[in-house]
């Protein structure tokens, strides 16, 4: 797993990826609802990760990329 960290423009993103299959493009919004999983999962932690996100103003997306890849978004202070 790799966690890395940049600032733009308003912001601080960080990018967490692993060496997973990654995300579907076509699937790509979905991993966000309850259920969903591409795994051996019960496809609830993305849904959660994102729900206590936005209530703290934080934006969570999955890149299909290729690989695991999560973008956490941060206002910065």
């Amino acid at each position: 797993m790799w966690i890395t960290a940049r600032i733009q423009g308003e912001a601080i993103v960080v990018d967490v990826l692993d060496d997973g299959p990654g995300f579907d493009p076509a699937e790509v919004d979905r991993v966000f609802e309850a259920g969903v999983t591409g795994g051996g999962g019960y496809g609830l932690g993305l849904p959660v990760v994102r729900r206590i996100a936005a209530s703290a103003g934080v934006e969570v997306r999955a890149i299909a990329d290729g690989r695991g890849h999560v973008e956490v978004t941060l206002p910065a202070a």
